[in-house]
């Protein structure tokens, strides 16, 4: 194919996804491109919107799938301490009063210390073999829980799922970002929110028909809930390493034109890539940029509420005077309303380029039914229909938060560098929220729910801060003469400080 770039309007012909050629007739100016073409050649060429639809298809149709799987996974695998608690584990291995919150706050204790390590271990090892390894061996942890016979066994296997599962957050991330660019991620975040909340509802499902087989082969039902789930992870961990690619030009689903495209995307959204290689200057300048730090803050507040939902809402729904099957069935619909509503957020904030207006109304009902729970002592309706207001805002918060974090950071060693940064502050609120809903607190559970209203507003409040920030560093960059454009190129600024990079709010 020419290097040479032909501007004259005429048909396009490439293939969609390995099949016969297509025809389609392009209606702007065109240039023809190769395997060989320059990044030059490559930074004008304007791609068919059709084309890339189809690019996008294929790879949704690949990583979609695989994102939320895991994702969906690993939130099942965490949070089903819930369950078996609801099933009588406590009890079946003598453990303490607050057993439940120190498992949960544990396992969030190495979950926060090694998610950082995992993060930039992916830049220097193959994804492809990382995250199945990882997947398949906490599989194997999982499905160990369900032999345990005292609380000390209990403790320190959550303390080893913690530090494998803590590779899989930070890492899916970053790989959305080796194959998306920035106004697409919030969509495709969405899958590993979405999962989360799915992961309540087949989780309850799960558990009502596994702590049923309560007495088989000798064994209690919860210890069934763990041995099914993690024989079902060891699975899916080992499928996964068919569907992971390292890049996009190793993903051998897509045919030769698709990862020539795939390359003009990554040309054309350099400012936003920046230099893969690794780069302690990078690394710096992550630690350094005050709306990681402000991003955390607010990561902080709003997991507190999504730990503590994820995790407690079966217990919560129990304290209302429902049995343990029951309990299981009624938040699988809550959790499906929260899938909802983050789902149709996520489009949103893709097509409209917003996160700001659609995480502050979520979080507002998410705050409206924490009053309703606290306040509520017999009406069983009102504090149900609360629980579905709490479930508005958990996920959508999480989630946008961290698409605006990385779409704001521009460089690949510094965005990862920042996921990892983000997330560690975020996940800190595992851990509070481990030790907010206490045993002793049922059957209204007032601490935790109090506890969860003042993290969102903590939450909230450093969203105003960021929006700030990110709105007067927009019309600096806006107010900066063609003079002062010219000395930033001259000094080298490059990433998101440079004057071309606009923040997304």
């Amino acid at each position: 194919m020419s290097k040479a770039l032909d501007t004259t309007e005429k048909t396009a012909t490439y293939s969609t996804g390995g099949d016969e050629p297509n025809e389609a007739v392009v209606g702007y100016m065109q240039a023809q491109i190769g395997p060989d073409s320059t990044d030059d050649e490559l930074l004008a060429y304007i791609i068919d919107p059709a084309e890339e639809k189809a690019l996008l298809r294929r790879l949704d149709s690949f990583i979609a799938p695989m994102v939320a799987i895991l994702y969906l996974i690993s939130f099942l695998d965490r949070s089903n301490v819930g369950n078996a608690a609801t099933g009588g584990m406590f009890d079946d291995i003598n453990a303490p009063s607050n057993g439940l919150s120190l498992a949960t706050s544990l396992f969030y204790c190495t979950y926060v210390t090694f998610e950082p390590m995992w993060t930039t271990l992916l830049k220097s090892v193959r994804p492809s073999i990382l995250l199945p390894a990882v997947t398949v061996v906490w599989g194997g942890v999982v499905l160990g829980n369900g032999f345990i016979t005292n609380f000390p066994s209990l403790i320190a296997l959550r303390l080893v799922l913690g530090f494998l599962e803590s590779a899989l957050t930070p890492c899916l991330f970053l790989i959305l970002t080796f194959f998306y660019c920035r106004n697409e991620l919030g969509t495709r975040t969405s899958y590993m929110f979405v999962s989360a909340a799915t992961a309540g509802v087949v989780g309850g499902l799960i558990a009502a028909g596994l702590l049923k087989m309560d007495g088989l082969q000798g064994l209690a039902g919860w210890s069934w809930l763990y041995i099914v789930e993690g024989a079902i992870t060891i699975a899916i961990g080992a499928t996964s390493y068919f569907f992971i690619a390292d890049s996009p030009e190793t993903a051998w689903y897509l045919s030769p034109r698709q990862k020539l495209l795939t390359r003009v995307r990554k040309v054309q959204s350099k400012q936003y890539n920046g230099d893969e290689s690794f780069s302690w200057v990078e690394v710096r300048k992550a630690f350094s940029e005050p709306l990681i730090w402000v991003s955390g803050a607010m990561q902080l507040g709003f997991d507190v509420t999504l730990y503590g939902a994820s995790t407690f809402f079966v217990v919560i729904v129990r304290g209302f005077g429902y049995s343990t099957i029951d309990s299981q069935l009624l938040t699988a619909p809550i959790y499906a309303w929260a899938a909802i509503v983050y789902l149709t957020c996520a489009h949103f904030a893709d097509k409209k380029d917003v996160r700001f207006w659609l995480i502050l109304p979520t979080c507002l009902v998410t705050c409206v039914g924490y009053i309703i729970l606290i306040a509520a002592k017999e009406s069983t309706g009102a504090k149900l229909f609360a629980c579905f207001l709490v479930a508005t805002g958990v996920y959508t918060s999480v989630g946008l938060n961290v698409s605006w974090n990385s779409a704001n950071i521009a460089g690949a060693r510094k965005r990862s560098t920042g996921i990892g940064l983000q997330q560690l502050i975020g996940n800190c609120g595992g851990i509070v929220a481990g030790q907010i809903y206490r045993s002793q607190d049922k059957p209204y559970y007032r601490l935790g729910h109090a506890v969860s209203l003042a993290s969102m507003v903590w939450g909230i409040s450093w969203m105003l801060v960021y929006l700030y920030i990110v709105k007067s560093r927009n019309a600096k960059k806006m107010a900066m003469t063609e003079e002062e454009k010219e000395e930033q190129d001259r000094n080298g600024v490059t990433g998101d400080r440079h004057w071309s990079f606009t923040y997304v709010f």
